[in-house]
């Protein structure tokens, strides 16, 4: 009878109507030599194929195997550390897991070239660039790549407030994904800038009118950025300071003339309600349109405070 009982038993293993391991579910966990992914935090169901019933699929999805590699950088997973994260969670018995010794782990992004980043500032350096430039070049400094989320690129540069110059600028590069700023990079390049300038033919003195015959215009390579670009209309400009002959004219060696100039006759108009009366005086120092300035009427000798209201003419508002 004992041998009849067990002939059966082997007969029911061999033709399956016993399970041999029917207490548990069982996963197949496939995981392969190289893996790519997206977030920061590793999930399970990020790197590996998992067959399962859904419920347990979901579960192992769900286990986190530690933070993911940082853009642009590798991390290794080792089959040991995911077996003994797996039997952690209570998953010991109920898993094949088919992955090789070591799984090499990027993240992923995408490549922002330097040539990306230049382009980037050349784009805003033609936005800031005056109208009376001939021709200008961008010279890069040192630009490393850099490693980003997947997503659409952008570019938005910011500068120091100053319009830019010849010579050395720095920019703080932000670059978007997305429309959300990921990260912002120091850019510093060299601007060559050439345009018409306006160089004396001789020697001009402090105050000197500024005529036709003093100076003459070529166009240079710029040097400081703070040379007099615009049209010099004649006999509307002063200097401010003696300069030498051969000299580029910069924006604070120029002046407009003011409309009254110190030591000279200006007629004093004085306004009091209806009436206006109008004297000879002496202007005390230069004013230009709308300056108060003081003045000496030269039939009292009084000094007076007088508002510049045109040339050689000033005003005074009697209270």
């Amino acid at each position: 009878m004992r041998n009849a009982w067990l002939l059966v038993l082997s007969l029911c293993l061999l033709t399956g109507i016993l399970p041999v391991d029917a207490a548990e579910p069982k996963a197949v966990i496939t995981i392969p030599p190289t893996v790519e992914v997206e977030g920061e935090e590793l999930e399970l169901g990020q790197v590996a194929v998992i067959v399962a019933e859904p419920k347990l699929r979901e579960s192992i999805s769900r286990i986190n195997l530690g933070r993911a590699p940082r853009f642009g950088e590798i991390a290794a997973l080792y089959r040991t550390n995911v077996t003994y994260i797996l039997d952690r969670s209570g998953l010991a018995g109920t898993y094949t897991l088919e992955m090789p010794a070591k799984v090499v782990v990027t993240r992923a992004s995408q490549l922002v070239t330097p040539e990306q980043m230049l382009a980037a500032v050349e784009a805003y350096i033609g936005g800031q660039a005056s109208p009376y430039w001939t021709a200008w070049r961008v010279e890069p400094g040192r630009l490393q790549e850099r490693q980003v989320p997947r997503g659409e690129l952008a570019y938005r540069l910011e500068g120091s407030g100053s319009p830019v110059k010849p010579g050395l600028n720095t920019f703080r590069l932000a670059i978007l994904v997305d429309g959300a700023v990921f990260t912002t990079v120091p850019v510093t390049v060299r601007l060559t800038i050439e345009a018409p300038v306006y160089v004396c033919t001789q020697q001009l003195s402090r105050h000197q009118e500024l005529t036709a015959d003093v100076v003459r215009r070529e166009v240079r390579e710029l040097t400081t950025g703070n040379e007099w670009l615009e049209e010099l209309t004649a006999e509307r400009y002063r200097t401010t300071r003696d300069l030498p002959a051969g000299r580029v004219l910069l924006v604070r060696d120029l002046e407009e003339k003011p409309l009254v100039t110190k030591g000279s006759k200006v007629r004093l108009i004085l306004v009091s309600g209806p009436i206006q009366v109008e004297l000879t005086a002496q202007a005390e120092k230069d004013g230009w349109l709308g300056q108060e300035i003081t003045v000496t009427n030269l039939s009292s000798n009084r000094r007076l405070t007088a508002t510049v209201i045109g040339p050689g003419l000033v005003e005074v508002k009697l209270k």
